[in-house]
Order: C-alpha cells, then sequence, then structure tokens
C-alpha cells in the first residue's frame, strides 16, 4: 500500500526464485512480523512448463506470475511487483529487452522500488553467477548498484547477497549425476568460507514446501534428491553480508536491520568474514564495494558464537 514502507525487500529474476532460493529467508522475516516486498524482474517465460499445458512463451509467463503470487501467500509475503524485463534464459542469443541486457535500466528500476518501499534489508541473488543462471548474477549486480545509491540517502539500510554454498552444490550434482549440460560448464555455488550469514530456518520449512508446490509449472530442483541432502537445503540459509561490511568479531543473530524492525524468532545463526572488495558491476559500468571473489579475505575471519 502507498506510504507503507518495507522491513524487507528481496530482489529475484524469476517466479520461483523466491521459493525455490531464499524462501524460507523470507517466511522467516514475515513471520516474526516483518513486512517483505519481493521485486522480480520477469516472468521467467523462456522456461519450461512441467505440466505441457502453456503452448506459448506469454502463457506460460502469465502462468508463472499466477504461481509467483499463490506462493508469496505461503510465505506471507505483504506484495509482489513483477518487472517487464524478459526472460534471457540459460544461454544463447537474448530475445528483447532481456533482463542480462538490461544494464542502466534495471539499475533504474530497481532503485526506484527502493526509494518507494525504503527498506531496512535488502536481500538478492548473488552477482558472482555462482549457480550458473546469468540472470541471477545480473538481478544481483543491479540491484547492488541501486543499493549504493538508495543507502546515500537512506544511511542505515543492510544489503545482503543470498547464495547457495559450494559444499551442498557438489552435493547436489553428485546425487544428479551430472556430467554435461548448463550445470556442468562450471563449479556451482559460492565457497563456503565467503559466507557471512548462516540461517536455521528449519521452523519454516512447511510453508516452504508450500510455496514450493505452487510452482506447478516447474520442476523443484529438490525432488529426487536423498532425503538429508534435501533437509539441508530447505532448512539451513547462507548469505553474505555487504553492508554493514562484515569485519569479524561475534557471529551476527539477525540480519542486520530486521532486529529493529521486527521481532524474529530466535533461530538466526550466523558467521562470516570480511567484505569490502571493489568491483566493477556486471553491466552497469559503475563501480562500488561488492563481495569480494571466492577465498579473498580480509579482517579477523569466521567466529562462531
Amino acid at each position: 500500500p502507498a506510504g507503507v514502507n518495507a522491513d524487507l525487500l528481496c530482489t529475484v529474476a524469476h517466479p520461483d526464485d523466491e521459493s525455490f532460493g531464499m524462501g524460507s529467508v523470507l517466511a522467516m522475516a514475515a513471520t516474526g512480523g516483518a513486512r517483505v516486498v519481493v521485486i522480480c524482474a520477469t516472468r521467467g517465460e523462456s522456461g519450461d512448463d512441467a505440466t505441457g499445458q502453456s503452448r506459448t512463451t506469454t502463457e506460460l509467463g502469465a502462468a508463472r506470475e499466477l504461481e509467483l503470487r499463490r506462493a508469496a501467500q505461503e510465505l506471507g509475503l505483504a506484495e509482489v511487483e513483477v518487472l517487464d524485463f524478459a526472460d534471457s534464459g540459460w544461454d544463447g542469443p537474448t530475445p528483447a529487452g532481456a533482463l542480462v541486457d538490461g544494464g542502466h535500466a534495471v539499475v533504474d528500476v530497481v532503485l526506484q522500488a527502493l526509494t518507494r518501499h525504503q527498506p531496512q534489508v535488502v536481500v538478492t541473488m548473488d552477482p558472482s553467477g555462482s549457480d550458473g543462471h546469468r540472470d541471477h548474477a545480473a538481478i544481483g549486480a543491479a540491484t547492488t548498484a541501486a543499493f549504493w545509491h538508495y543507502h546515500s540517502t537512506s544511511g542505515s539500510a543492510s544489503l545482503y547477497h543470498w547464495c547457495l554454498v559450494r559444499s551442498l552444490m557438489d552435493r547436489w550434482a553428485a546425487e544428479r549425476g551430472l556430467e554435461a549440460g548448463v550445470y556442468a560448464a562450471q563449479p556451482l555455488g559460492r565457497l563456503d568460507a565467503d559466507v557471512t550469514t548462516r540461517l536455521d530456518t528449519s521452523a519454516l520449512l512447511e510453508s516452504r514446501r508450500s510455496a514450493i508446490a505452487a510452482h506447478a509449472t516447474q520442476a523443484s530442483p529438490f525432488n529426487g534428491l536423498s532425503a538429508d541432502l534435501e533437509i539441508a537445503f530447505l532448512t539451513k540459509d547462507h548469505l553474505v553480508r555487504v553492508v554493514p561490511p562484515w569485519t569479524g568479531g561475534p557471529t551476527e543473530r539477525a540480519l542486520v536491520g530486521l532486529d529493529r524492525a521486527a521481532r524474529l524468532p530466535d533461530v538466526l545463526l550466523a558467521e562470516g568474514m570480511a567484505t569490502g572488495a571493489l568491483g566493477k558491476l556486471a553491466g552497469t559500468g559503475i563501480e562500488h564495494p561488492v563481495v569480494p571473489a571466492s577465498g579473498q579475505r580480509q579482517g579477523s575471519g569466521n567466529h562462531e558464537s
């Protein structure tokens, strides 16, 4: 609603990223009383339809947007906005208006959303491309660039990159038997040592599963996994804190900003390393502090409480 600020704003590339990805983080914040808003850059129309019912990309995009809104209800989200960028697809030539080609246009639209919603916490996807999808990296980079402009006026907001960690993705690839295809082209996942924040989201497992099930057109990446690996994915979330920069010391007990905005369940666990290397954000031409390349550190490193 107009005039109502978000406590947490999350940006994603496609419908299902909010559920297959950071769904438990969003549900945890909402359960604790935070007003959570999701900005989805595309309608995911370049994907496949597991039901076989969509005859065109337009139909698939409409179906996936509806699924996104249903999943948002399962997660307890306050608001969903869908932008009009085109789904770039995994690889190959991009369609007109593709997210991965958006550059400054994506930054500008995300900045408008940040200014409109005035969040205390911003969560986006890993801009390093560690999960293999170019759109995920694009929205992460654009959101990070937009955040620096927003932060210059908001002052106290925090920024996190949600990510999949290498140790889990190695297990996932092994169980899938991946030897070729888009997932096998590069190592998947951020190095575990890069992670600054680990959240125990096991209390939100059923909400997460309900949100995943809302995406009927999409095959869940967790289908067919061993029970212990599925639980590992669905009950632990990993993030890299960009702002405020991590300087080591005792681990944080909540996402910075949400501890002020809402009372969260006391199941947040975190550990971290330093951030703050200078890097150029893909497609924007803007240089800002971002997470260092995997394995690069500063400060005193990880400490568990």
